[in-house]
């Protein structure tokens, strides 16, 4: 079995919360200096998922569900997880992130404003990320739209 070069790579978790009025949850980054999902890097022995729900627990203390909810198979010694999909991302003196993207429907907020370590938060409407084009990475307000769009498609708000 072949070995995973770790020395610049880094497996990270991000998800896009989603609200019933069709708003999408970003953060300010301040390393970056744009607005990016909740998330951050998976911890050794964590599962993508339990990395991502640590990840809102920490950063925002919300509470949500995945939009494609882990399903399990084989008398429970199967977990399937679907992500929105896989990113692989060079980011600036970090080497590569292996992002597990996910798509989530928040149920419960408050008007937090800030991360657990004094990031901005900030909730999204369709139009402002229209007018963000610019200002934002590429793959963020796509992925942000996207977000919106399959979780107003999934009728489950």
């Amino acid at each position: 079995m072949a070995e995973i070069n770790w020395k610049n790579k880094c497996w990270v978790t991000t998800i896009y919360l989603v609200r019933q009025d069709g708003s999408v949850l970003l953060t300010w980054n301040k390393n970056l200096q744009t607005w990016i999902p909740v998330g951050g890097h998976i911890e050794p022995g964590e599962t993508p998922e339990e990395a991502t729900t640590r990840e809102v627990a920490e950063e925002t203390g919300f509470e949500f569900e995945f939009l494609n909810a882990p399903t399990t198979a084989d008398s429970g010694r199967l977990k399937i997880l679907k992500p929105q999909h896989i990113q692989i991302e060079s980011v600036p003196h970090h080497g590569h992130h292996m992002n597990f993207v996910f798509v989530g429907k928040c149920l419960k907020w408050t008007d937090k404003s800030e991360t657990d370590e004094q990031e901005q938060l900030r909730w999204f409407s369709r139009q402002e990320l229209e007018g963000m084009r610019g200002k934002m990475l590429d793959s963020v307000l796509d992925n942000s739209l996207s977000a919106i769009g399959a979780v107003h498609n999934s009728h489950t708000l």
